[in-house]
């Protein structure tokens, strides 16, 4: 055998624990003991404190080991309110961090751990993307504070190092990555994922289901990937009908699998993601729903260089692909997941959710700067082939 065809691959785990139960937020205090803490602060975001029962639960089982409470996180992170909270917890002085809530309330904890430790403005660990592919990353080595989450949405933020920060004076999001700010403990709780509104627990699955398709065909894929990203899809296809019914056992499974997805992906993303980072940060659209918008049309775009890839996500999603050729077992994909997007009622074109015409090319400007382009399976050097995406899905 050539050694260019032998298997080679790089796989680093992460390690976090994960309890996934009905109540899991009652166990919170053993948890605390697990990793050697006392104090808590909570984060998160003004309306879950105002709809919902679920930070009312999180204080009655702190207690007083309660530090304080940070309610004022907004969607994409800004960067100012990021700015806001550091300054209540170098007040406070916790020695954990509690985040309840989805993306940008995983974000701000995690910019939180790590500007508490390293000092400086974000700006100063922004990780720098070159096209097609020159990534550098600031080495940042001071210990952090941990970091414990309570997710309520089906987002995945929870399970990565990376956190972004919308700088609308740059007109575009801040991207950092530490392994010190990854959550060391993610407490699944099903009644805390009910009490979320359909429509976001839906758009967040995509938005895993869109990690899930991107690590199957990263330029960086390994079989340990693969296998927990193409399970991920089959439960999803499965689940993600019945979400609506609120039925907790299967709001459980559906988290799981939105888990997997994040956990396969250590091989990179793609033009898909960094896309979507963009749509959101500067036109405020739910990042759930940009990703589900967009995956359609970034699979097609990347077809031809990765037919046989893309072939593996129609057969985990249970289409016959038998007497099709890959390239048409990818378009089947493409196809089907468009069509499961408009089963859940999510909105299909990004004119549905007021990306204007006219912004196009500034959310195509801004994605050149991604880092999730660095491993698209068709290299991108420039805006327009990232601008020809946008328009299909306008």
């Amino acid at each position: 055998m050539e050694l260019a065809h032998v298997l080679q691959f790089s796989y680093t785990s992460v390690a976090q624990e994960i309890v996934c139960d009905t109540d899991a937020i009652a166990g919170l205090c053993r948890t605390l003991d697990r990793l050697g803490t006392n104090t808590a602060m909570i984060i998160c975001g003004p309306s879950i404190l105002r709809s919902s029962d679920v930070i009312g639960r999180v204080q009655e089982a702190l207690g007083a080991r309660c530090a304080g409470l940070f309610a004022g996180v907004a969607p994409h992170a800004p960067v100012p309110t990021l700015e806001e909270a550091i300054g209540v917890a170098r007040e406070v002085q916790p020695e954990a961090l509690v985040s309840v809530g989805g993306g940008s309330t995983h974000d701000t904890a995690k910019g939180i751990a790590m500007l508490l430790a390293e000092g400086g403005d974000i700006h100063d660990y922004e990780i720098h993307f070159e096209p097609p592919d020159k990534v550098s990353i600031p080495s940042l080595a001071r210990p952090k504070i941990p970091i414990l989450t309570i997710p309520t949405t089906m987002g995945g933020a929870e399970l990565s190092r990376g956190a972004g920060f919308t700088d609308h004076r740059l007109g575009r999001k801040i991207v950092v990555a530490d392994a010190g700010t990854i959550p060391r403990s993610i407490l699944i709780d099903g009644k805390a994922l009910a009490t979320t509104p359909t429509a976001i627990l839906v758009s967040t699955a995509m938005g895993q289901f869109r990690i899930a398709v991107e690590t199957v065909y990263s330029r960086r894929h390994n079989p340990i990937g693969d296998a927990l990203a193409l399970h991920a899809i089959t439960m999803l296809v499965h689940a993600l009908p019945r979400c609506a019914a609120k039925d907790i056992n299967d709001l459980l499974h559906i988290k799981t699998a939105a888990c997997m997805a994040s956990l396969a992906n250590v091989g990179g993303l793609g033009l898909n993601t960094a896309t979507a980072h963009h749509v959101g940060g500067l036109y405020n659209v739910p990042h759930g729903e940009a990703n589900a918008i967009l995956l359609p049309h970034t699979m097609r775009f990347n077809l031809e260089a990765s037919a046989e890839r893309q072939a593996l996500i129609a057969e985990a999603m249970g289409i016959n692909t038998a007497g099709m050729t890959p390239h048409a077992a990818g378009l089947a994909a493409a196809d089907a997941i468009a069509q499961l997007c408009q089963r859940l009622g999510l909105p299909s074109r990004l004119r549905d959710v007021d990306v204007p015409q006219e912004g196009l090319e500034a959310i195509a400007a801004a994605t050149l700067h991604d880092r999730a382009l660095a491993t698209n399976p068709k290299p991108i050097a420039d805006a327009e082939p990232i601008l020809r995406v946008l328009r299909a899905a306008w």
